[in-house]
C-alpha cells in the first residue's frame, strides 16, 4: 500500500478529518462563487433586469453541469471503492474513461443547447426585456459547458486521488481569474450598458472554467504522483452504467433544484415581478455557498467511505459516520445564526441601493435560512450512499426531497396559510418561503430512517 492509499485507510480524529476534507470544501465553494461574483457585479452595474435574467438562465447550465457532478461522485466512489480492494490500474483505466466519455458528453450537450437555446427560455416563461440579457450571456457560456462538466469531475476525483488541496488551488486559481475579469469586464468596461455587463460576467466565467476544467485534466494527463492518471480507458459499459448510477442522486439534485428553481422564479414572477426573480436570486445566492460547503464536506469524505467500504473496514466506517454527523449538525446550526444574522448586509450586496428590493429579500432570506437547520443530514445521507455504491437510495433521497417533498409543500404549505390568514399576498409570500423549511424537515425525517434501515448492512453505527 503506497503512502496515499494508505492516508485513506487511517483512523482519523475529528481535527484529521476536517482537515482531509477542507481543501475540498473550499473548492466547492470557490466554484460556487462563479455565479455569486457575476450576480454582484451584474446587479450593481448592469442592473434589476440585467440580474433577474441571469438567474432566469442559469438553472439551465446548471442542469447540464449536473452530467458531470453525476461522473464525478458517482465515478470517484466507484473507482474508490476498486482502490480499496487493491487494483490500481483498473481504477486508472476507468477514470480515463469516464473522463473521456464525459468529454464527448459536454461537446455534444453545447452544439444541441447552442440551437435550442431560445425555444426552452421561451418556454420557461422567460420576458421580453430579460431574453436579450439571457441570450447575451448564454452564447458566451455554451462553448464552455464542457469545462463546466469538467471542473465538477475533477472536484471528485482529485479527493479520490489523495490530491483534495490540488483541488483547491486549481479552483482558487478558476475563482481568481472570475473574479478579476468580472472586475475588469463588468465593473470597468461595460460601463452600466447591461448588455456588455452580462457579455462581461458571462466572458469572465468562461474563462475562469478554462482554468477550473484545462488545468486539472493536464495534471492527470502527465505523469503525477496521485492514485490516478489518465491514459488508457477500460472500456466498461457495465461499469459506467454502475457510476452513473451511483452518481445519479447527485444529478437528478441538480437537475431538480434547477426546475424547483424555476418554479420559483415563475412564482415571485408572477406575485411581484422583476424584483421578485431578483429577490430569490440573492436568496438562492446565500442558498449555494451552504449548499457548496456541505457538497464539498461531503466529496471530501466520500472516498473515505468508498475505500474502507471497499477494504471491509468497518471500524473506519463507524468512526467516519460519527464524526461526520457530528460536523454537519454543528454546521448546519451555526450556519442558520450566522446568515439570519447577516439577511440585511447579504439583501444590500445584491440591491444596488433598491430600499424595496432589499426588504423584499430580508424577509425572504429570514424564513429561508431556517431550512439550514435540515438540510445538511439529506445532503450528507445522499453522499453517502453515493459512496458506498449503493445509487439506489442516494438517488431516491434526491430526488424525493429535492422534487417530491419541494413541489408537495409548495402547494399544501400556502394553502395552510391561506386557511390560516385568508387569501392575500402575505399568505402566499410567506407560505412560499416557509414550503421550503418544511421540505428539508421531511427529508432529515427521511433520511434518519434511512440511516437506521441500513446500518446493520453497511455496519457504519
Amino acid at each position: 500500500m503506497d503512502g496515499n492509499a494508505s492516508a485513506l485507510a487511517q483512523h482519523y480524529s475529528m481535527g484529521k478529518l476536517f482537515k482531509f476534507v477542507l481543501p475540498t470544501i473550499f473548492a466547492v465553494l470557490l466554484a460556487s462563487l462563479y455565479s455569486i461574483v457575476d450576480g454582484i457585479f451584474v446587479s450593481n452595474f448592469g442592473g434589476t433586469t440585467a440580474f433577474a435574467a441571469i438567474n432566469q438562465v442559469s438553472p439551465v447550465f446548471m442542469i447540464v453541469a449536473a452530467i458531470g457532478f453525476m461522473f464525478g461522485t458517482g465515478g470517484s466512489a466507484l473507482v474508490g471503492k476498486v482502490l480499496g480492494e487493491g487494483d490500481h490500474e483498473k481504477a486508472k483505466g476507468l477514470f480515463s474513461f469516464f473522463a473521456y466519455v464525459l468529454i464527448a458528453i459536454g461537446i455534444a450537450c453545447s452544439i444541441i443547447l447552442w440551437f435550442t437555446l431560445e425555444p426552452i427560455l421561451v418556454a420557461l416563461g422567460v420576458t421580453e426585456t430579460m431574453m436579450p440579457y439571457c441570450l447575451a450571456y448564454s452564447h458566451i457560456i455554451i462553448p464552455a459547458i464542457t469545462l463546466f462538466m469538467l471542473q465538477f469531475f475533477f472536484q471528485s476525483f482529485l479527493a479520490t486521488a489523495k490530491k483534495p488541496g490540488l483541488g483547491l488551488l486549481f479552483t482558487v486559481l478558476a475563482g481568481v481569474t472570475n473574479v478579476v475579469g468580472d472586475a475588469i469586464l463588468v465593473g470597468m468596461v461595460s460601463q452600466g450598458d447591461p448588455t456588455r455587463a452580462v457579455q462581461g460576467a458571462a466572458i469572465a466565467t468562461a474563462c475562469g472554467l478554462f482554468v477550473g476544467g484545462v488545468v486539472p485534466l493536464i495534471y492527470f494527463a502527465c505523469k503525477n504522483k496521485s492514485l490516478l492518471r489518465l491514459g488508457k480507458p477500460l472500456k466498461s459499459g457495465r461499469d459506467l452504467a454502475k457510476a452513473c448510477g451511483n452518481g445519479s442522486s447527485e444529478f437528478f439534485t441538480n437537475i431538480s433544484g434547477s426546475v424547483i428553481n424555476v418554479v420559483y422564479n415563475s412564482l415571485f414572477l408572477y406575485m411581484i415581478g422583476d424584483l421578485g426573480v431578483a429577490a430569490y436570486g440573492t436568496v438562492g445566492y446565500v442558498n449555494s455557498i451552504f449548499t457548496a460547503i456541505a457538497t464539498g464536506f461531503v466529496i471530501g469524505v466520500g472516498p473515505l467511505f468508498a475505500y474502507n467500504f471497499g477494504a471491509g473496514n468497518t471500524d473506519n466506517l463507524k468512526n467516519l459516520f460519527k464524526k461526520s454527523m457530528i460536523i454537519v449538525i454543528i454546521f448546519s446550526v451555526v450556519s442558520t445564526v450566522i446568515i439570519e444574522l447577516l439577511s440585511h448586509p447579504l439583501a444590500n450586496a445584491f440591491s444596488h441601493g433598491d430600499e424595496q428590493l432589499v426588504q423584499i429579500t430580508v424577509d425572504g432570506l429570514s424564513i429561508f435560512t431556517l431550512s439550514f437547520l435540515f438540510k445538511g443530514i439529506p445532503t450528507f445521507g445522499s453522499g453517502l450512499f453515493t459512496s458506498l455504491n449503493n445509487g439506489k437510495v442516494s438517488a431516491i433521497i434526491s430526488i424525493v426531497r429535492t422534487l417530491v417533498f419541494n413541489l408537495a409543500t409548495i402547494v399544501a404549505v400556502p394553502v395552510i396559510f391561506f386557511h390560516i390568514w385568508g387569501s392575500s399576498y402575505e399568505a402566499a409570500f410567506y407560505g412560499v418561503w416557509y414550503s421550503v423549511v418544511f421540505s428539508e424537515l421531511l427529508a432529515t425525517i427521511m433520511t434518519l430512517i434511512f440511516f437506521k434501515k441500513y446500518k446493520a448492512r453497511y455496519q457504519y453505527a
